[in-house]
């Protein structure tokens, strides 16, 4: 009883069905061990503190497979950094981590920096200074804070009563706030874009100084077109060639002003 596939960059099948109760639920396989260890030891834990995921329903670990709740409203990439999102996130980033949990490990190499490169092909003067983002990258992933690892617009959306859950967490890993804030601006950002959205962040959490966050933005920002570019053609998505024509024609001009953070 599939009605539609939903997914995108992810590897797993998530598909709407309908419950033998009549339910519209989300299931989900197979996922990866982060993801599936993630709705078993975490979800309801993070529930409890106000960071909203989706009711899990049941879990078949022959076939890895999730029967999650739906949440049937879309945020809009304009939306989405609104205080709600802002404030689900700082707890999320000041929550505890826990030895026992699962997490994705989060970093950027120079052997997928160097894929990235090739894939992208630009030009000499942009590939060194997308070089000295990676050289910088360090400071998003020596930091113990939680983060979702994934928090664009496609990952957020509301419940009927208007609360604003977030799901999709194959990437809940440990790291900067600026991994979670980066993909919360859109497209790539400008510095600007970088540092208002991290004076918004401070209001809600002390344990960071915003002109060090709004860098930290810009480096991760840097960072996700590599991953994104990667992923993309590993899994050899249909808009892979999209993306490519859109950084070739963006990542020049924006390179050469963000730059001038580091």
């Amino acid at each position: 009883m599939s009605a539609m596939d939903l997914s995108k960059m992810g590897i797993a099948n998530v598909a709407l069905n309908i419950s033998d109760c009549g339910h519209t639920v989300i299931e989900k396989y197979p996922v990866g061990e982060v993801e599936y260890r993630f709705y078993q030891d975490v979800a309801t834990e993070l529930n409890q503190a106000g960071i909203a995921t989706p009711k899990l329903f049941s879990a078949d670990a022959s076939m890895r497979m999730l029967r999650m709740e739906y949440i049937p409203h879309k945020v809009e990439q304009n939306d989405v950094a609104d205080d709600d999102a802002i404030i689900m996130l700082e707890r999320l980033h000041c929550y505890p981590a826990n030895s026992e949990w699962r997490y994705h490990t989060h970093l950027w190499s120079e052997l997928a920096l160097e894929k990235a490169l090739k894939l992208l092909a630009l030009p000499d003067k942009t590939a060194q200074q997308l070089r000295l983002f990676q050289k910088c990258s360090e400071v998003l992933f020596g930091k113990q804070n939680l983060v979702s690892g994934d928090s664009n617009a496609g990952n957020w959306g509301r419940r009927e009563n208007g609360d604003l859950v977030l799901f999709d967490w194959e990437r809940f890993g440990k790291g900067s706030a600026a991994i979670d804030l980066a993909p919360l601006i859109k497209g790539l950002g400008t510095k600007q874009a970088f540092i208002d959205i991290s004076k918004r962040y401070c209001q809600f959490s002390f344990h960071y100084d915003a002109n060090t966050l709004a860098r930290e933005i810009a480096i991760a920002k840097a960072w996700i077109v590599t991953e994104v570019i990667v992923l993309l053609n590993e899994r050899q998505k249909a808009a892979f060639p999209l993306y490519l024509k859109w950084y070739r024609e963006h990542l020049p001009d924006w390179l050469d002003d963000v730059v001038k953070m580091l």
